[in-house]
Order: structure tokens, then sequence, then C-alpha cells
């Protein structure tokens, strides 16, 4: 987000002001002597010079993070002592995917584990979906000296209902394609205090990706949950800590309510040579059934490096108990086969990404992104399927990469094509199944 730091002017603006008044001296003495009118005339000429450089200075942007997905602040309708602002973007996708086994909904859904399903369909077949779910809707407010800070709130919704969803006739592809708004963030901030839901402090937007499928690489670290957060300056950046809502389970399978909620915080540091973070998370798990409980926890660095011109390489590692923040619920946050059996054992992971941005021109460029993620713990037993193994699929790792071309012709309108190519380690040999899918989309901003 651009901000603005207003102050007296600058020693550099008067010093700059100062070294231009000669040439405007030059200009205006044409005789020997200069009547009163002519140096009235020079002091108005250099405090207009001296008001252009201030506002120059003052108006420069600082660094930031220019992820699509940040709210950014722009012009809206202010009532009283708030002001209202309004959008978006219109998202049309068109997929199409191999191995398909033609599944309601599979590829409009694009969750690492129907890939995975897909993959090992012994099927080639390639399938095609289009999609307009993934458009959002958000309004932002901001309301100038509630008690002598702003008080800023945001709310944005989807369409993009999950396959259990569509199976439960709540949205269809058969005649009318329509789906229900989704809550995807809906928070207030107000002196350095976040209240509500958006996404995880766990999460490093600026490292994040920019691929068409959103947040479909293999170690994506995503969750929007609700939570208390409160940031606070620190050496070169700031702090963040929060209080995060603690649950666990897939789908509809829960293990237990949580007794206390999943404590995260995340240092960043940002400056012209990029942002660079670590962040740490404590969770509780536990299971009445099997009358057991274990706290345990993840860590995750991250960084976005400027290279050459406007490129930069972003990279992510995370490791731990990382169960549903990471790869969209690629993985549990329990070995299953152990609850089963009566435990509650933590399933260690690991993920790492890799993604490269190159401007081929202002309006063209490109992103190349590695992912991979893998299980590190020992799975109880390996071998039987689907679910005693331990995790969610037959897989225990996964690899993506993912290439794109995009041209932007305007900051409000993007197009571009994406292929994409995922790998799939089975658990029980040193086996793969393969899963590819190309993707053209069209993002218009409002």
């Amino acid at each position: 987000m651009t901000t603005t730091t207003r102050f007296a002017t600058h020693p550099l603006v008067r010093a700059v002001a100062l070294a231009g008044a000669p040439l405007l001296m030059l200009g205006s003495v044409t005789a020997q002597a200069q009547s009163n009118t002519e140096l009235e005339e020079l002091r108005e000429r250099i405090q207009v010079l001296e008001g252009k450089l201030e506002g120059a200075v003052s108006t420069a942007p600082e660094l930031r993070d220019d992820n699509p997905y940040l709210l950014r602040d722009g012009d809206g309708i202010k009532i009283g002592d708030t002001t209202i602002s309004f959008g978006g973007f219109i998202k049309a996708d068109a997929i199409f995917g191999s191995g398909g086994d033609g599944t309601l909904n599979s590829y409009t859904i694009g969750l690492p584990r129907t890939f995975a399903k897909a993959a090992g369909s012994d099927t080639s077949d390639w399938k095609t979906g289009f999609s307009a779910r993934e458009s959002r809707i958000s309004i932002g407010t901001k309301t100038e000296d509630v008690a002598g800070h702003n008080l800023t709130t945001y709310v944005e919704m989807d369409f993009n209902q999950d396959l259990n969803d569509a199976l439960n006739e709540t949205g269809n592809e058969i005649v009318s394609n329509s789906y229900s708004p989704r809550l995807r963030q809906a928070y207030g901030s107000w002196n350095g205090w976040d209240f509500g839901q958006t996404y995880t402090t766990f999460t490093d937007l600026a490292a994040m990706p920019e691929i068409l499928n959103q947040g479909k690489q293999a170690a994506f670290i995503y969750v929007t949950q609700p939570q208390i957060r409160y940031t606070m300056a620190a050496p070169g950046g700031k702090l963040m800590v929060a209080l995060e809502n603690p649950e666990d389970g897939f789908y509809g399978r829960s293990y237990d309510d949580q007794s206390y909620p999943d404590l995260v915080a995340r240092y960043q540091i940002r400056g012209n040579y990029g942002f660079y973070s670590v962040a740490g998370m404590v969770r509780n798990l536990e299971d009445d059934g099997a009358d057991d409980t274990k706290v345990t926890g993840a860590v995750s660095l991250s960084a976005r490096i400027p290279t050459i011109g406007r490129d930069d390489l972003r990279l992510q590692y995370s490791y731990g108990t990382l169960g549903r923040y990471m790869g969209l619920l690629t993985y549990p946050d329990v070995d299953l086969a152990e609850q089963a059996a009566g435990e509650v054992e933590p399933l260690k992971t690991y993920g790492v990404t890799a993604a490269y941005r190159h401007f081929w021109s202002p309006a063209w460029r490109s992103n190349l992104t590695v992912s991979h993620t893998e299980i590190v713990s020992d799975l109880l037993n390996p071998v039987a399927r689907p679910v005693a193994n331990g995790t969610l699929s037959y897989f225990d790792s996964s690899t993506s990469v993912h290439a794109n071309l995009l041209w932007s012709a305007h900051k409000n309108l993007t197009l571009g094509l994406e292929y994409a190519y995922w790998d799939f380690g089975e658990i029980a040999g040193s086996g793969s199944q393969q899963y590819e899918q190309v993707m053209a989309s069209a993002k218009l901003s409002f």
C-alpha cells in the first residue's frame, strides 16, 4: 500500500530551490539593476519551485508489496468522517486437465488432492472446465480520528465453493452455474490491532508466487481464519503476534474442539533489498476419543528479493506440523492411523517454494514457480490404503512446476496463459503419478 508522509520543507528541497535561483535570476536580469517588482517575481518563482519539489518528495511512494491480493487505498465516497470504497475483480478461467475421471467440478475446484486423484485414475483423457467463481467483491471503509487513530474495515467475498458444497447442490454446472457468495475476509484495524477474519499471520503475502491458478502450488502456505492480531514496529520492519482459530481436521471430520488458540508470530524486515521474514506457530492438538493431546508447532522462512530491473525472486521454506496450513489440505494435522489406534501423533511435513518473476516489457511478464512438499514422519502403516496409511491420499510427496505468460495492458486488465505439471510420489513404493494442466485466464479489476 502506498503511504505518504507530511513534513516541513525538506533541506534537500530548499537546497535544490536555492541552486536553481541563479538560473531564474539570469533569465530575469536583463538590465544592470533590478526593480522591486522583478525581485518580488523572483521570490514568488522560488516559492513555487519549493512547493513543487516538496510535493514530489513528500508523495514519493515507499517500497511496498505489490501483491495483487492486498487491500489498496483508492478513491471512495466520503460520508461524514468515513470514506467507503468498493473493489474487486472478475476472473474468468478456462482449465484443461489431464488424467481426468469426470468428477463434477474437479477441475474448477482444483485442489492438489483432486489433482492426485486424477493422476492415479489410469486414464490420459483431458477434461475441460470453465469458471468465474474466483471473482471477488470487496468493501472497505476508513474513519478518521477514532479515539485518536484511523479505524479501517474490510469485507471480501468470492463464489468459490468447494466440491462438497457443489455435490450438495448449493452450486452446479448443469444449467445456471449459480454459486452462493462465500466470506473470505472480514476484519477491522485500529491502532495496530486487527480483529476478525483475514490471512493467517503464518502466511507471507510478499513471498506468494504469481500464478493464475491461485495457490495451487504444492507447498502453498495459506489459511484465512478469525483472529486477534497486534502489529508493532521492530528494527527494520515489523513484528506481528496473533491468537488464531485452532480448528483441525478435514472436510467434516474434526478430531475435537481445541482448548487453546493457535499462537502465531511473524517478524518481517523490508527495505530496498527486499522482504525477509520468519514466522513461528504453536498449536495444541487433542482428541477426546483417544484421550490424548499434544503441543506442537511449525516454522517458516520466506523472502522476496529484487534482482534485475523489476524482476524478483520469491523463496519460502516451512517445516513442522503444517497440516491444514499448507497445500490446501494436502495432509492432515495428525497421523490418522495413530489416531485410530488411540494416539494423537502430529504429522510432520516440510515444504519449499522458489519462484522467479521476469518482466519482458512493462506490459509483459512471466513467472516460473517450483514447489515441493513431503511427509517427514514415519507412518504407522504405509501400505494400507486409503486412510489407514495416516494420510488423506495415496501419496506422501508432491512436486509442482508452473510457467506462465501474462499481459497487463492496464493495471485493471490482465490476460494470461499457464502450464502446470505435478508429480505425486506413492507412499508404498518409489513410483509416482503425473498430472498436467493448461489454464487461460482473464482478470478484470475494478
